[in-house]
Parts: structure tokens; sequence; C-alpha cells
């Protein structure tokens, strides 16, 4: 799963799918990145031992770009805040995992489970949001960028309904198989280079999720 995520966060992130209208572009811009965070948090929580950053108050200015453009879009960028929010309060101390030795749960998955049910709805809303404000937008990218939304929320829609045995060996082949599809897309769309222009190498994800 882990693989999955980071995957789908680099590939969500693609300014050159946003609208050309600077308050409707700034806007998705902002739903991008927010998902494009959530989905690399979910990678680092997807790991053994791992330990969350969160920057809330780098993320806070998110909300108010991303409702600009969409009503809808606000909310659940807000919620996926809260829930980040959570899971980084809920980092594991030190000694936690060894103190579970022989539990049938893998511990960081007490964490891990409930977050990928709560963050489903926003998840699935911002795909949405940004799967519309792309569609009658010229050129092949934009098809190819829509197609790409549409995985990565039957991806985390896969996720959920897995979410009570997401490590049995059955759901990590369904989950390989999503990052297949994923990385088909990927060589279809074409390299933004807004991304490389960006003053932080990671963007938004650097200042939010990254140490």
């Amino acid at each position: 799963m882990r693989d999955w995520a980071r995957l789908a966060s680099v590939l969500v992130d693609h300014p050159s799918a946003a609208a050309p209208t600077p308050v409707d572009r700034d806007g998705l811009l902002a739903q991008q990145e927010a998902l494009a965070i959530y989905l690399y948090a979910l990678s680092v929580l997807a790991q053994e031992e791992s330990k969350l950053t969160f920057h809330a108050e780098a993320y806070a200015p998110l909300v108010p770009r991303a409702a600009a453009a969409d009503p809808a879009a606000g909310p659940a960028v807000a919620e996926i805040g809260r829930l980040l929010d959570a899971a980084r309060a809920g980092n594991l101390a030190p000694g936690a995992r060894a103190s579970s030795a022989g539990s049938p749960t893998v511990i960081e998955d007490l964490r891990l489970r409930p977050l990928i049910r709560a963050a489903d709805p926003p998840v699935q809303v911002l795909v949405g949001t940004l799967s519309r404000a792309t569609v009658g937008a010229p050129g092949s990218d934009q098809d190819t960028y829509r197609q790409l939304l549409a995985a990565i929320g039957e991806g985390h829609a896969l996720l959920k309904a897995r979410a009570s045995n997401i490590r049995q060996r059955e759901v990590e082949r369904e989950i390989h198989a999503q990052e297949d599809r994923l990385r088909r897309l990927m060589l279809l769309l074409a390299p933004d280079p807004a991304v490389g222009l960006r003053p932080g190498a990671a963007g938004m994800v650097g200042a939010v999720v990254q140490p």
C-alpha cells in the first residue's frame, strides 16, 4: 500500500491539468495539493514504526483556496486536515511496537484503518471536483488526468473496503494491481514542468508532511 499511495501522491500533483482562470486555477491547485498531502501521509502511515509529520499551520490556507474554486472542496480539504492532525497526535510512543508483541493486529493498523475509512468521503469529493474541473479542457493530458483521478478514487475505495484485512496477501495483490494501473497511466501523462520550477522540490507535500 505504501508504494501505491506514494505514487498516487506524486501523480495527482499535476498543475498543468488545472483550470486556466486564475481563481479557479489556484483553488484547483489547492485541491491537488491537499490530496497529494493526504496520499503521502498515507504512505508514511503504511510503514511499520512510522511517525507522521503534519504542520497544520502550513496546511490551513488550502481550505479557503480550495473552496474558492468549488464550495464542496473546502469542507473536504478541511476534513482531511483534521484527520491528519489527529493521526499525527496518535504517533506511537517509543517501545509501543515491542509492547504489542503477540497481538494479532499490527499496532500501526489501529491508526491506519480508521484513517482510511474516515478519509474516503473527502478523498472521493476531491477526486470528483478535480475531475469535473477538467471536463472540456483541451488536450489529451486532461483526459489522462481524469483517468488517473478515477483510478486513485477506485484505489482508495478498495483500501476502505479491505481496511480490516489490509495486510492480507490477497489484498496486497489487489493493491499491487491498482499500482500497476497508475504506472500505466503515468506513461501517458507528460511530465509537468511547473513541478520542477517550485522553490521547494517537494512543494506543499514537503512543507506539510515531510520532516
